[in-house]
């Protein structure tokens, strides 16, 4: 059975639909009007329904939620470079939580992320609250005292310093399951796009690094997480207010670039 269904009252058979087709499964008929191949393999993208100008294709295979409206009012160039040079990793934060309908709108912007065929198979996990962060770092700090880690470092922590999670009053946890190829580049987009969504916030961002890694190797780190039976840790952001705002955007190295 078809899942594209067309209304032959508003379709100009223009073609739109059948080029953005990412799985090459819809052709116009001799009426032209677009069918689909029943022996495609739609990936449930959507974008034959968001482009036609006409709203005569509906998808029966989509989810029961809304289109969103695209939005052509976008950012002049100039502004978005400007925000994405000034994006800096913030390791102060203040004690402060973020507020529920903020951190619900971040996911609902990274679940928009592209994925790999569009498969949609990230899990997030997000833990709130200064105590239940810090217990993580100090997990994270169980499983490097058995490694052969820094001593500086461990100083550090000896001292009251949390250089993992830098007293972050929330964490985001992308994850995937664990026999899914395309897991680690399908999380890294995620949260950059939720990073992204938090710095237009005002919200200060640094990546977890100490915490992806060490929740691959170390069973009661997962424990803590509560990551679910079949997934991996992928990636995390530590997210808050930021103490201290940035006036100027330190220099980078050169360009390294190969034109062919």
């Amino acid at each position: 059975m078809s899942q594209i269904i067309v209304d032959v009252n508003l379709c100009k058979g223009d073609g739109a639909c059948v080029a953005v087709c990412a799985a090459k499964m819809l052709a116009l008929n001799a009426k032209g009007i677009p069918e689909e191949d029943p022996e495609g393999n739609c990936i449930l993208c959507g974008h034959c329904v968001a482009v036609c100008p006409h709203d005569a294709l509906t998808h029966a295979g989509l989810p029961q939620e809304p289109f969103l409206p695209a939005s052509r009012n976008l950012p002049d160039p100039a502004m978005i470079d400007n925000f994405l040079n000034s994006r800096r990793s913030v390791r102060e934060f203040r004690d402060r939580p973020i507020a529920k309908e903020t951190l619900v709108a971040l996911l609902d912007v990274a679940r928009r992320a592209p994925t790999a065929s569009n498969s949609q198979k990230l899990h997030w996990i997000v833990v709130e609250g200064g105590a239940k962060v810090h217990e993580l770092s100090a997990e994270v700090m169980n499983w490097m005292r058995t490694s052969d880690f820094s001593p500086a470092r461990l100083a550090q922590w000896n001292g009251g310093y949390d250089f993992i999670l830098r007293g972050a009053p929330t964490v985001v946890v992308a994850c995937a399951p664990a026999d899914y190829g395309w897991g680690k580049q399908d999380c890294a987009i995620a949260l950059t796009f939720l990073e992204l969504a938090a710095e237009a916030r005002g919200l200060g961002v640094c990546w977890a690094g100490y915490l992806t890694h060490v929740a691959g190797v170390h069973a009661p780190l997962r424990k803590a997480l509560l990551v679910p039976e079949g997934y991996v840790v992928c990636g995390g952001l530590m997210l808050g207010e930021r103490k201290y705002f940035y006036r100027l955007v330190p220099p980078r190295k050169a360009l390294s670039v190969q034109w062919n």
